[in-house]
């Protein structure tokens, strides 16, 4: 009999269980309005109707209840598979990320701070939910952003660890140096699992954030560490130094060449038949100072032809390449009125495609004006794309100059790439270096390269 009481008791709870399972659990039932509002978010996720979605997500947000994080964080992350990080979906990906993480501003409920801790330190999730949670501790005031990127350095998904290097170069604190040089150090001798292109694309990240936060530039992981070991104690830790860049390796235009998928975009518009006079103080130029007799009436002779930008693009983008690593692949884009690649994606830098990138390039000739953005947007179209280099020497435009000043269309076409390449390099942390010649778009260029983890270099 008393078996029997077991058994029906048993029975009873789990019935109970089945149909009361937040009262078994002790989860607060969802609401009329949370339900609602989730169901609103399915049928977003399933039209892939990134407006209706964030509408819905809001909405979401706004109950205030303790499963409204979760639902809008899960929700979120199918929404993101829906659209991936393919370049023609980078643009809606990049806004729907963006206004999703923004919503978290308004989000209000005595349960919202804990559950994002609580989502944030679950390793277990999809890492675009944990993505979503460390771009919200930028908006919320109440959420230590620092102590998150600090401790999402050691997550397991590259995308988490190159997006909190987004959040901690801006730092000026030596604690924080010492925390990224360590995971630094750590990935570069024993990579974790995963992709190792991705990992690859990391330990570059780590490299520019250092640079920017220390202003030199040292060759792997090894050597930050034991620059930031003798000077840590410094006053001027976070000055430029001097004598800290040890890079002796391949360089253009004084930048060094690194990186493992490159693309070398030159342009190649009319502009860049103009000859530059060798630069003050060079050897070059204090012979061709002293002008005697009817020259000197003349005035100073033309630059010769070597100095002409076109020319010395040419010849100095042949080196390079000829003396890449075999370990590197790469691509050359170059512009004018139009964009022509010189493949359809990176090769390997094999003796042979070095020979015949040398001769593309050694066939170049200036013409046309100068289509800036169609060049970069062709560049990112290969996913395996990791470091970009381009040399220029004008103002972006589809239409030229009439005169003295830029063209009537750069403007607007420089805010256009600042915006698109937010899209494009969105979880993918290109670094964009940029060369300019004597009449080149500097702040847009400085710009570029500043957003982008590269680095600007006036040609002399």
């Amino acid at each position: 009999m008393l078996n029997g009481l077991k058994r029906c008791l048993f029975k009873a709870l789990l019935v109970f269980a089945v149909l009361y399972p937040a009262a078994v659990f002790q989860l607060p039932a969802q609401s009329k309005e949370l339900k609602r509002a989730a169901l609103d978010l399915k049928k977003a996720v399933g039209r892939e109707d990134p407006e209706l979605f964030l509408e819905s997500f809001v909405a979401v947000l706004d109950t205030g209840e303790r499963r409204a994080i979760k639902t809008a964080v899960d929700a979120y992350v199918s929404m993101a598979k829906v659209l991936g990080s393919e370049v023609e979906t980078s643009g809606e990906y990049y806004y729907l990320h963006s206004k999703a993480a923004n919503a978290f501003k308004d989000a209000k409920g005595k349960y919202v701070t804990t559950e994002i801790e609580k989502l944030r330190k679950n390793k277990r999730g999809d890492w675009r939910g944990r993505l979503l949670i460390l771009d919200a501790a930028c908006f919320k005031s109440d959420l230590d952003l620092e102590a998150a990127c600090i401790e999402a350095l050691s997550d397991k998904a590259p995308q988490i660890v190159r997006r909190a290097l987004h959040y901690l170069r801006r730092s000026k604190k030596v604690p924080v140096v010492e925390k990224m040089v360590a995971r630094y150090v750590g990935i570069e001798t024993k990579r974790p699992s995963g992709d190792a292109a991705e990992w690859e694309r990391t330990l570059l990240t780590f490299q520019a954030s250092l640079q920017q936060m220390l202003h030199v530039d040292l060759p792997a992981a090894v050597d930050w560490k034991n620059y930031v070991e003798a000077r840590k104690g410094r006053p001027d830790f976070f000055e430029p130094h001097k004598k800290a860049s040890a890079r002796t390796a391949l360089t253009l235009f004084g930048a060094a060449v690194t990186g493992k998928n490159i693309c070398f975009i030159l342009d190649v518009s009319g502009s860049m038949l103009s000859t530059d006079p060798a630069p003050r103080g060079s050897t070059e130029a204090n012979r061709r100072r002293t002008v005697v007799g009817d020259a000197a009436k003349k005035g100073p002779p033309k630059p010769p032809e070597e100095r002409r930008r076109i020319t010395r693009a040419k010849k100095e983008l042949i080196r390079v390449v000829k003396a890449l690593p075999s370990d590197v692949r790469f691509n050359l884009v170059t512009y004018s009125s139009d964009v022509d690649p010189w493949q359809e994606a990176m090769v390997k830098s094999s003796k042979g495609n070095k020979t015949e990138a040398g001769k593309y390039v050694d066939e170049l000739r200036a013409e046309g004006v100068t289509v800036t953005d169609l060049a970069l947007e062709e560049a990112f179209s290969d996913l395996s794309l990791d470091t970009i280099y381009l040399v220029t020497d004008g103002a972006p435009t589809h239409v030229g100059s009439s005169g003295k000043g830029d063209p009537e269309d750069s403007a607007q076409i420089v805010d256009e790439i600042h915006k698109r390449m937010k899209e494009l390099n969105f979880l993918r942390d290109v670094r964009i270096f940029t060369l300019g010649f004597r009449g080149a778009k500097e702040k847009f260029l400085k710009q570029l390269s500043r957003e982008h983890g590269g680095r600007y270099v006036a040609i002399e």
